[in-house]
């Protein structure tokens, strides 16, 4: 993986992490936010079955009786709750209806209809609710709502809603005890439900519903979406990890072929030295430094002795021995401000810049020649070449590239006719 692409994959890693945690942190509150609808949707069943229960002895219960009562079939001061007490017999009920859920596995749901003048103190409104009722009675709420908590740390929802105020019909009952049936009366003392006033809100209606189970439901679907959305993320930035991946090697596999070619252009196949072009180059560069900096530099025009006989009359594979054998020897003379060239077929070219003086220049000179024309093994044969050097320097033979190409071409060429195997300085 590329360095440059990095801090592209820090950034995307980043992006995807913060969009989890965002995402995470919207479920979460979406969980609270669904046990809470949920819990609310129960609270309603409950309450629409409360109206219900209501309606049906206010619209069925009672007016059996009372017509039972009318065509005397019943007494007229008969009264029992089990029949015709709303608040009774929707407290049965509830009470039924937790045992129904209890045996289904299920949390019971608290129920009370709490009033501060109640005919059974089983109602009795607590302090809580005392202050509800009063702030329901002045306007100041319609309803309360609220998250609580029990002793074991088991949240419910907590709702609390009026019950219709009173009307004159309620009055029978809950008014002047002197109007109602007797045996209300009888049964339920003077200080119990009564001398209530048209018009008032006369309880409340408290409901606790547990939240543990909606919540463990909105926590299983919103886990189950969190890891499909965190596999979904890591898919997404493995293929873009993996996509950069082959971008980089397609492009590192151009950058080689590219380097490749270059090296192509700018060296010899055979032996793997910088060719002409190359050299002339590396050397007019040399030129342009020695004349900046006034230094001098100095080109060793080297051809090897012996060499035509051995790829002309033994074989041209073991001339390319000879040659690369000589090659890989002049790589070892190689420093900084350096360079050797193969130029033609036997013919190489060595530059050296800054150079100390025709001394430093002989001893380069004598080891080329010493150490690089040693004995060749060449398909199980021995050769042995020699080498004439010519030298030239800039700027004392000339000034530019092909002057004293040229000025240590002709040098090596005088060491060649007349004693070859040697150096020759062009002055």
């Amino acid at each position: 993986m590329s360095k440059k692409n990095h801090p592209i994959l820090i950034i995307l890693a980043s992006a995807f992490l913060l969009i989890f945690t965002f995402l995470s942190i919207f479920f979460h509150n979406y969980t609270n936010q669904y046990a809470i609808k949920e819990a609310e949707k129960l609270v309603q069943n409950l309450l629409l079955t409360h109206r219900a229960i209501h309606k049906y002895v206010n619209t069925v219960s009672r007016p059996e009786l009372f017509r039972l009562k009318d065509e005397g079939l019943l007494y007229e001061d008969y009264f029992s709750p089990k029949t015709m007490s709303f608040t009774y017999m929707a407290r049965g009920i509830k009470h039924f209806l937790n045992e129904e859920r209890k045996k289904a596995g299920l949390t019971e749901i608290y129920f009370k209809l709490a009033t501060n003048n109640p005919r059974n103190e089983i109602n009795r409104a607590d302090k809580q609710e005392a202050q509800l009722l009063k702030l329901m009675n002045d306007g100041v709420i319609e309803d309360f709502r609220k998250i609580v908590r029990d002793a074991e740390g088991k949240s419910f929802l907590y709702i609390a809603i009026p019950t219709k105020p009173i009307t004159k019909s309620c009055l029978k009952c809950h008014g002047d005890p002197s109007n109602a049936p007797k045996e209300m009366v009888a049964l339920y003392p003077e200080s119990s439900g009564y001398y209530e006033r048209e018009g008032d809100i006369r309880a409340l209606i408290s409901i606790r519903t547990p939240l543990e189970q909606h919540m463990e439901d909105g926590v299983r679907i919103s886990t189950t979406f969190m890891i499909i959305l965190f596999s979904a993320l890591l898919l997404i930035y493995m293929l873009i990890w993996y996509f950069i991946q082959r971008i980089n090697q397609q492009q590192q596999l151009i950058v080689e072929q590219n380097l490749e070619l270059e090296h192509m252009a700018t060296h010899d196949v055979l032996t793997g030295l910088p060719n002409r072009r190359h050299f002339k180059e590396y050397a007019e560069n040399k030129i342009t430094q020695g004349q900046r900096s006034h230094k001098k530099v100095a080109f060793l025009y080297i051809d090897l002795d012996g060499f035509k006989a051995i790829n002309d009359e033994i074989s041209h594979q073991a001339g390319d021995m000879v040659l690369i054998t000589i090659a890989n020897r002049f790589q070892t003379f190689i420093r900084k401000n350096e360079m050797i060239a193969r130029i033609g077929g036997d013919e190489f070219c060595m530059v050296i810049y800054g150079h100390k003086g025709t001394s430093e220049l002989e001893k380069t000179a004598k080891r080329l020649i010493s150490e690089c024309t040693k004995s060749i093994t060449a398909d199980g044969m021995e050769f042995k070449v020699g080498m004439s050097i010519g030298i030239s320097i800039y700027p004392d033979d000339g000034e530019t590239y092909d002057e004293l190409m040229s000025m240590a071409d002709e040098a090596m060429y005088k060491v060649k006719n007349n004693i070859k195997g040697t150096y020759k300085f062009v002055k």
